[in-house]
């Protein structure tokens, strides 16, 4: 969920630029300075109303993609998911940054009635076995991040019972410029990804957002 960054100058940006030879704890720390550098220039992005009316939120509540549980690989902050959690569903969001965590868990103390319902979990999601199963897995703006997307997903894999969906929104290309990411997408190599994990796949280029969704079913 970095898209905000492609309105500010690369100037403004204190994180280092990730590469595929980092350890965990380095690449961790880059993703705690990803979200205190958003406390500092976009605040506003750590409220609910920030993220209702994205398609983040509506597109997967419009098509009925989401079922009890729900898998938020790559959760950041956790608005989403505490979205998902006051309309009723269960959720359990992973993220790599303890600081997102932290904040993550702030909002659910914010929200006490659903301490049952949704909880974060400090992980890196390409290794984490959380000795669960789900229904449906989120993956948003977080494959372009991993060191090994192909692993990413069959670790979410492993946490999804049969017939569960995955829904996955990256950026398109360079849409973002963002020095965290590294690799990009287009719709074909989203598609091909997916396609090695089930025969039942959608992929939409949202050209207004500069992203692109895909669903899988597995």
């Amino acid at each position: 969920m970095m898209h905000w960054f492609r309105k500010r100058k690369r100037k403004d940006d204190f994180r280092p630029a990730v590469s595929s030879d980092m350890g965990p704890d380095e690449f961790s720390r880059v993703y705690d300075l990803t979200f205190q550098h958003r406390e500092r220039v976009l605040p506003q992005a750590f409220k609910l109303d920030f993220w209702e009316d994205t398609p983040l939120v509506r597109f997967p509540l419009e098509r009925g993609l989401l079922r009890n549980d729900i898998l938020d690989m790559g959760c950041g902050s956790g608005e989403v998911d505490i979205i998902f959690g006051l309309r009723g569903y269960h959720v359990c969001g992973v993220d790599i940054s303890p600081y997102a965590v932290e904040i993550a868990e702030r909002h659910l103390r914010d929200h006490e009635g659903l301490a049952g319902s949704v909880r974060f979990v400090v992980g890196n999601i390409e290794e984490i076995d959380l000795k669960e199963r789900f229904n449906t897995a989120l993956i948003y703006h977080t494959l372009e991040h991993v060191m090994n997307p192909h692993r990413a997903l069959a670790q979410t894999i492993r946490h999804l019972n049969p017939g569960a969906r995955i829904i996955v929104e990256v950026p398109y290309r360079k849409a973002y410029r963002d020095r965290t990411h590294l690799r990009t997408f287009s719709p074909g190599s989203l598609r091909k990804l997916l396609t090695g994990l089930s025969e039942s796949v959608e992929v939409t280029h949202r050209k207004e957002r500069r992203t692109i969704f895909g669903v899988a079913q597995v």
